[in-house]
């Protein structure tokens, strides 16, 4: 007679193993301890075999005859039912592999950072990491990197474009493509979905904006006075005096090495790695500029930075504390700390100075210029002179004296 639920669930073990026949081949196997199995033999080849179809209570009765229907019609069709449940556990096991192998577009670019940073200067990893953290996490973090497509990135992007955020979305966008590259080289994605992505067809273009600068005599005035009372930690206030004097880009001035400074030649020499060119620069000290640098000196200890960071001795400052500076200070819109460069360029274009001498100074070189012939030393007798004129006009401006124009012939 066929089994009933109830009979099953009466049945207890009795310390041997017991067979209860259903029909059709199908049959409940107890053990000494008292498991029940769901059992059904088979014939395959010529050789007798039993499958476990299984474990009650967990497969009802119900569920044991259609699995055993199952598999009686998978055998007459000539399927051996174990080798493909075989079959079947394999390959779900290399799916689960793959899947605890597959990589989020976070983890990947932890990954990336990880093996780039070293090589970066510590305000690089900074905004890297700031720019990828806030514009492209939120979106793309989660997502595993074969499964983001143009589409999801093109959202992120968008959603930087909407919030006025332009300049840098092209950034973002180069720095999304390396992360997926980096995961091709590797083996860990199939393709970069940043790299079909046009940019002047679906983003807006963005007008060229030049970085605020101040050149009117009142406005330097003010805006020099409040410099020499900005209160805040030692070494953004005291690079914020320096900025004026020396034309540096706030990542040559925040990353400065006491390496680099030489007070007994009153020079500055950065070298190539650290500029925007790759081409070593001489920077000559006025006497203004080398008392601010001496301020620093009781700093020197336990670092090589001239403007250490205030969290660590370690590192340099971060440059953007120079423009948050100048924020504070009440100059948003009017003036940056890149700004300097072209208020030193401005006036001293309007007062004569040759363009030669004061391109060289701000490191300006022509793309065409051979490198094996470059010579960061050129006009440095009348660089030498531009630079300490310029800082007494500095102090004239600031003092709010009567400025006379520095004279027209000097370093000409």
């Amino acid at each position: 007679m066929p089994l009933t639920d109830t009979q099953i669930k009466k049945t207890k073990a009795n310390g041997k193993v017991q067979k209860l026949n259903d029909g059709g081949g199908l049959r409940l196997e107890i053990s000494k301890a008292g498991s029940k199995a769901f059992k059904y033999r088979i014939r395959m080849q010529g050789k007798d075999t039993d499958i476990t179809l299984g474990l009650y209570p967990a497969m009802s009765l119900a569920e044991a005859r259609a699995k055993r229907d199952e598999v009686k019609a998978m055998v007459k069709q000539g399927i051996d039912p174990i080798q493909q449940r075989n079959q079947l556990q394999k390959e779900q096991k290399a799916i689960e592999q793959a899947q605890a192998q597959r990589l989020t577009f976070q983890e990947l670019f932890a990954q990336w950072f990880k093996q780039n940073a070293g090589g970066w200067s510590y305000d690089y990893q900074i905004d890297t990491h700031n720019r990828i953290t806030q514009h492209l996490l939120p979106t793309l973090g989660e997502q595993f990197i074969d499964e983001v497509t143009p589409q999801q990135v093109i959202h992120a992007l968008k959603t930087m474009e909407a919030k006025g955020l332009g300049d840098s979305l092209h950034k973002v966008k180069q720095y999304a493509s390396r992360i997926f590259r980096f995961g091709v080289g590797l083996g860990l994605c199939p393709s970069d979905p940043v790299r079909d992505i046009p940019s002047g067809d679906i983003f807006k273009k963005q007008t060229k904006k030049n970085f605020h600068h101040l050149t009117k005599t009142s406005d330097l005035h003010q805006l020099l006075n409040a410099i020499d009372l900005y209160v805040g930690d030692i070494s953004t206030s005291t690079a914020l005096k320096l900025a004026p004097h020396v034309f540096l880009r706030p990542s040559e001035l925040a990353g400065l090495r006491w390496d680099e400074v030489d007070l007994n030649k009153d020079i500055i020499i950065i070298p190539a790695e650290r500029m925007k060119m790759k081409r070593p620069h001489m920077v000559p000290l006025s006497r203004q500029a080398k008392a601010i640098i001496e301020t620093m000196l009781p700093f020197k200890h336990g670092t090589e930075y001239v403007f250490p960071s205030p969290r660590s001795p370690k590192r340099p400052m971060c440059k953007e504390s120079l423009n948050a500076a100048l924020h504070r200070l009440g100059f948003k819109g009017k003036q940056t700390a890149h700004g300097f460069r072209h208020t030193a360029s401005t006036l001293l274009h309007e007062m004569g100075y040759t363009s030669d001498y004061i391109e060289k100074q701000l490191a300006h070189e022509q793309d065409n210029e051979i490198k094996g012939a470059y010579n960061k030393a050129e006009y440095l007798t009348q660089r030498v002179e531009i630079m300490q004129a310029w800082s007494d006009h500095l102090d004239a401006l600031k003092a709010g004296a009567d400025v006379i124009p520095i004279h027209k012939n000097a370093g000409k």
